[in-house]
This record gives C-alpha cells, sequence and structure tokens, in this order.
C-alpha cells in the first residue's frame, strides 16, 4: 500500500521506524507500506527528513486522492481529529500496529488507529478512530478508549475502563478497572485514578486529583 505521513516531527518519524519494522517482517518481497513521503505544512517540499522527501503541503493530498492511504503522525489529538475527518470520504487512513503489539482476536479497533511496540489490546476491548498508544500501554479486557485520545508510554487501562474522547493519558498513568473517565481529560503522568471523572477534568497524583 502507498501511503504518506502526515506530519514530520517527531511522532511522524517515529512512525516511520515503525512501518521499517512493518516491512521488514513482511513475507514476500513486496513491502506492505511503500512510504511516498511526508506532508508537512511547515518544512520546506524536497528537504529529506530521515531520508524521506517532505511531499508539500495538505494542497499536495488533492494530486493523491484515491492513490495512497494517509497515516496521521500529529500528536495534537484535535488536529488529528480535524484532518481524519476532514480527509476520510477521499482517502483510506489504515491502523498501524508494531509487531510487537497484541491485539486479541475479540478486540474491536476503528481505523486511523496507532499501536506502537508492546502495547496489549486485550479480548472484548473497543479502540476507537484516530487512537494513538505509545509504547508498553495496555488496555484490558472489555475497557473502551473512545476517538481521538492519546495514550502514553507505560500506561495501563484496567478492564472495564473507558477513557472518553479526545482525552489524553500522560506517561505511566493508571486508571483501575470498570472506572470511566470524561471526554477531553488530560491525566498528568503518573496520575493513578481510583474514581470514575464524570466532567472535563486535568488529574494528578497518587490517588489522583482534580487539578483542574
Amino acid at each position: 500500500m502507498d501511503v504518506v505521513i502526515f506530519g514530520a516531527g517527531g511522532l511522524g518519524r517515529e512512525i516511520y521506524d515503525t512501518l521499517l519494522t512493518i516491512n521488514a517482517g513482511t513475507a514476500g518481497s513486496t513491502a506492505r507500506f511503500n512510504l511516498l513521503g511526508f506532508i508537512d505544512e511547515v518544512k520546506t517540499p524536497g528537504v529529506l527528513v530521515n531520508g524521506v522527501p517532505v511531499l508539500g503541503g495538505a494542497d499536495v493530498l488533492a494530486s493523491l486522492r484515491g492513490r495512497v492511504g494517509v497515516i496521521l503522525g500529529i500528536a495534537d489529538a484535535a488536529v488529528r481529529k480535524k484532518l481524519h475527518q476532514h480527509y476520510r470520504a477521499d482517502f483510506a487512513f489504515p491502523n498501524i500496529i508494531h509487531p510487537s503489539a497484541f491485539v486479541s482476536g475479540f478486540a474491536t479497533l476503528g481505523e486511523a488507529i496507532l499501536l506502537q511496540s508492546s502495547c496489549i489490546v486485550a479480548a472484548n476491548a473497543r479502540i476507537g478512530d484516530g487512537v494513538m498508544m505509545n509504547a508498553h500501554s495496555g488496555v484490558g479486557h472489555d475497557a473502551e478508549v473512545e476517538d481521538y485520545c492519546s495514550i502514553m508510554s507505560y500506561c495501563d487501562l484496567a478492564g472495564g475502563s473507558k477513557l472518553g474522547t479526545l482525552s489524553f493519558v500522560g506517561t505511566g498513568a493508571k486508571v483501575i478497572p470498570s472506572t470511566s473517565i470524561a471526554a477531553e481529560s488530560y491525566l498528568c503522568a503518573g496520575a493513578v485514578v481510583f474514581k470514575s471523572v464524570v466532567e472535563k477534568s486535568k488529574l494528578m497524583g497518587n490517588p489522583a486529583k482534580i487539578i483542574g
């Protein structure tokens, strides 16, 4: 599949590494993902990023409509949502799953999902569109991660928990079983959430307390 990565910053470059790892394990001579280049609104067209050319800004996509898949290398979840919803009628948004990740055959995945190395999605978990999970994070059985959430490294959403749309989970944060987090909430690094959060909140500490 021919693809472009939208965003040539840190996340986009990490995704390129993941594509190389996926392709290295692909049977036969045909790479699973053929990266044509980066789409980036800031970098100069033609410049190389880790050896891959920047094709130009979003206007370049018009000439690629129906021919490529788009991978969202954008850390800002609101921007990720805007791009996905704007372009989803004209482009495929493949899921990018690192070979070391485990996804249960009973889990349900949306599209435009990124699962980095050693992630776990357990039985009957549900992962929405545009969700990003960094390395070594897990979603337990029957848990739900709604659209466009961002989960950093070494996080754990235990069984039956629910993470609302556009929420952010900082590095090392934990959510105990059957706990719900309201949409657009922000869990600071290391937060441990023991009680459900019913309104958009910023949480910090162990046990986590609402600080905003």
